[in-house]
């Protein structure tokens, strides 16, 4: 199986515990079976345990998506609780961006939109994941650039594996990777 780790992403055997390449936690989902690093499962939101030995990996456990070959990572730390997968995509530098989820559904984004379990308009199809917060990020435009700021979430937002500071705006381009929480996007131009 691949390291679900998306900074490692190495071959490593079926039924391992550890990554042998960079040494994060295996965790299998509760619910699903899906095998992943993060608390919450990528797919479902259920909670994930720890893998026990000699357990193959189920066909389902791959990562949602694998990243794009051009998309670059920030090295850094490996957290065991590094989030996993899923897509964003938005049209720079028009009036809304579309936030694509690999199942298939796309949410329509606008200047000052929030993006949260309970708060926003998009509340009603982000309210599946519960480890998103209620108000969990805001993404903006400034001129022909969108960026993206933490409302202070409890599971944090990322951008190219990079933890944003609460409430301090981020650009985001193409091919960038956002987290929020355990939820993974990419940005691409529309």
């Amino acid at each position: 199986m691949i390291c679900p780790n998306k900074i490692c992403r190495q071959e490593i055997p079926d039924d391992s515990c550890f990554c042998d390449q960079c040494g994060a936690q295996l965790l299998r989902c509760t619910k699903c079976g899906y095998v992943g690093t993060s608390k919450f499962c990528g797919k479902c939101g259920s909670p994930m345990a720890i893998r026990e030995s000699g357990v193959p990996a189920q066909p389902s456990a791959a990562p949602v998506t694998t990243p794009p070959p051009e998309v670059k990572t920030q090295p850094g730390p490996i957290a065991p609780d590094q989030p996993s997968a899923a897509t964003v995509i938005v049209q720079l530098p028009g009036e809304t961006i579309f936030i694509c989820h690999p199942d298939g559904w796309r949410l329509e984004v606008r200047d000052g939109d929030i993006l949260g379990r309970t708060t926003g308009q998009h509340a009603a199809r982000l309210g599946a994941f519960p480890v998103i917060s209620g108000r969990h990020a805001q993404i903006a435009r400034q001129g022909a650039q969108w960026r993206i700021a933490d409302l202070g979430s409890t599971n944090k937002t990322y951008v190219n594996g990079a933890k944003l500071e609460p409430n301090t705006p981020v650009q985001i381009k193409k091919n960038d990777v956002l987290n929020l929480a355990n939820i993974t996007f990419t940005v691409e131009e529309g």
